[in-house]
């Protein structure tokens, strides 16, 4: 079965920075499990996983524009981390 809207979807993934260092990965865990199709998971993966099926493989760069959006300095908040 190809990956298709509103299919569930689970994807084992590691995300790395543009450095290659690890941010994030379902390594030792469980797999993302998502409902493909309606914005559950950002737009760049999202639209790579198109047809794809059990055991493909991919390697995925999602330009800012396709994830969260662009950096916004303005936006930024320092939280104390003491309550």
């Amino acid at each position: 079965m190809q990956i298709s809207t509103n299919k569930v979807v689970s994807i084992d993934y590691t995300l790395t920075d543009n450095q290659g260092n690890i941010i994030d990965s379902s390594k030792g865990g469980e797999p993302l499990a998502y409902i493909h199709g309606i914005g559950n998971i950002i737009p760049g993966l999202e639209n790579a996983l198109v047809g794809k099926k059990v055991g493909d493989k991919l390697q995925v760069s999602v330009p800012p524009a396709e994830g969260y959006g662009e950096r916004n300095d303005d936006m930024v908040q320092t939280v104390p981390r003491e309550m």
